[in-house]
Parts: structure tokens; C-alpha cells; sequence
């Protein structure tokens, strides 16, 4: 807020307002930003365009707005609910996102992927078991969401996307599509190039500021590990460890076969090992 006069174009006096936000983005499929001193929620947006399990957050109460078609809860036991996005595994599970100061965005590697989840009933819990008692099938959001955003059509077989993320605007400012899950986490640095990995094994750097890739390298397995850096005799590094595995990598890492098998994601990422292999290495570049 501020004051000129009229007469002069000079500025009397300016009063500028601070607000701390808090950004967290999460499996639902939603980006929200708060007031972080107070709580306040201004934003809650798709940070996927194929999510439909909801139709929006409402910003005064916080609670998602239900679709009742894709609620398995509301459809009950033993019946296959088809169609969900995202898939039980997330839009985004435990690989973390990285901030940029200078472009005030976030870099997000996401899941681009639904399912169908059926739950069963009769089940018994086994202590320390996993326990789902449901029959998933997992598949490409195209095939779901066809729109034209971001190239979507139901030929797109992508599995993920690295997206950087507008987090005062709610919006996507540029997307890479992934084959598989974008299931490494990133690295932004301060001469705007940002780093993360894919399930291929390809670390890869790209342009913070517009998305465009600058520079890829094959790691000998998929990378489902976190870019990190250090600086040792003023030398700046890149490490990134690579290893085909987690939930997306379970049909490689345990040799399940069945679609259905590993909760479902067997049948999603069954081409992955056209597309890497099993091992584990560290991997050191260094920076000019």
C-alpha cells in the first residue's frame, strides 16, 4: 500500500504487509500454501491435473470437496472402483521437493498415475503384516484424464512429471513428463539449475527458469535417491545414489510378476526393466 502525490508523482509513504507462507504439497494431489504465523489457508490446487478423487478444497474449512464416484468408501466392500486419481501410491510420495529463492518456485517430482482399487471383504489382520485387504490396479493418467493440458491423451503412457510449482498462484509453470514415476527427490541450486533423477536412471539437469534441459547422464540403475551437494577445496559436487527399488521399483527389487502384485504397482511399472537394472551406486559429478 502506498501513497503519491498527485501533483509531483512523488511517493508520501508505503506501507508493505509480510506474509510467511508455508508450502507442503502431498499425496492427495494437492499443493497447499498458509499463513505459517497464522494458519491461514490461501491456496489448495491440483499440482496434477488428473486428480478427481476431488473436485476442490474448500479455503475456509480446509476439507477436500468429495467425489462420491471415485470414494471407495462410499461405494463399499467388494465393489471395483474404477478410475481413481491418483493411484494410491500418491500424485507425490516421499521424494522431496526442492526451493528456489531466486525463481520463488518449487521443483516437484510427481506420480502421474490412477487406479482401480477394489476392497475386499472378510479380511483378517496379521500383526506386523502389511495390511490392505484390497485388489489395485494401477495405470498412466491418460488413460484417464485425456485433456489437453500438458499434452495429456489417452496415447500418454507417462507414469510422472517434474513440474515447477507456483505456490502463491496455486499454478504449474512448466511440466517434464516422465515415463515412469519421478521417484528421486530434486536439488535446486543457485545458478538456476535444477537436478533430479528418474526410474531410467537418468540424473538430469534442467533450467530452473524455463524447463528446458541442459545436460542428462545414465546412472547404471533407476534412481530413487535424493541430488545432493557439497563443496570440498572450493569445488562444488553433485552426488546422486542409484538403486531401483521403492514402491514403484518393487516388481524389479522382489521379481513379482502379477499385475496386482505389490499393491497394484507390478502392473504400472512392468516395462521398467526394459529400461534399467537392478544395483546400487554412488555417483559424483563435479560442477564448473
Amino acid at each position: 500500500m502506498w501513497s503519491r502525490d498527485v501533483d509531483t508523482g512523488m511517493t508520501n509513504w508505503s506501507k508493505v504487509k509480510i506474509v510467511k507462507h508455508l508450502c507442503i504439497l502431498i499425496v492427495n494431489g494437492f499443493g497447499y500454501t498458509m499463513d505459517r504465523v497464522t494458519g491461514e489457508l490461501l491456496v489448495a490446487e491440483k499440482f496434477d491435473p488428473a486428480v478427481n478423487w476431488a473436485t476442490h478444497v474448500d479455503l475456509k474449512t480446509g476439507r477436500p470437496q468429495k467425489v462420491e464416484r471415485y470414494s471407495t468408501h462410499h461405494n463399499g466392500e467388494d465393489v471395483n472402483t474404477a478410475n481413481i486419481c491418483p493411484a494410491a501410491l500418491g500424485s507425490k510420495d516421499q521424494q522431496p521437493a526442492a526451493y528456489s529463492p531466486r525463481t520463488g518456485l518449487f521443483y516437484v517430482p510427481t506420480n502421474h498415475v490412477c487406479m482401480d482399487y477394489e476392497p475386499v471383504s472378510g479380511g483378517m489382520y496379521v500383526a506386523g503384516q502389511p495390511y490392505v485387504n484390497a485388489v489395485l490396479n494401477m495405470f498412466p493418467a491418460g488413460r484417464v484424464y485425456p485433456g489437453d493440458g500438458y499434452n495429456n491423451n489417452p496415447e500418454d503412457n507417462n507414469l510422472g512429471n517434474f513440474i515447477a510449482w507456483d505456490a502463491d498462484k496455486g499454478k504449474i509453470v512448466w511440466s517434464i513428463h516422465e515415463r515412469f514415476s519421478a521417484w528421486g527427490g530434486a536439488l535446486a541450486t543457485a545458478g538456476d539449475v535444477v537436478f533430479y533423477g528418474n526410474l531410467e536412471g537418468y540424473l538430469k539437469g534442467i533450467d530452473a527458469q524455463t524447463g528446458a534441459e541442459l545436460y542428462r547422464f545414465k546412472t547404471p540403475s533407476g534412481i530413487i535417491g535424493n541430488v545432493h551437494t557439497w563443496k570440498h577445496k572450493d569445488k562444488q559436487y553433485i552426488g546422486i545414489l542409484s538403486g531401483v527399488g521403492g514402491w514403484a521399483g518393487i516388481g524389479m527389487a522382489a521379481g513379482l510378476i502379477n499385475d496386482t502384485d505389490g499393491l497394484g504397482a507390478v502392473g504400472a511399472y512392468k516395462g521398467l526393466n526394459s529400461y534399467t537394472r537392478l544395483g546400487g551406486t554412488l555417483n559424483v559429478f563435479s560442477l564448473p
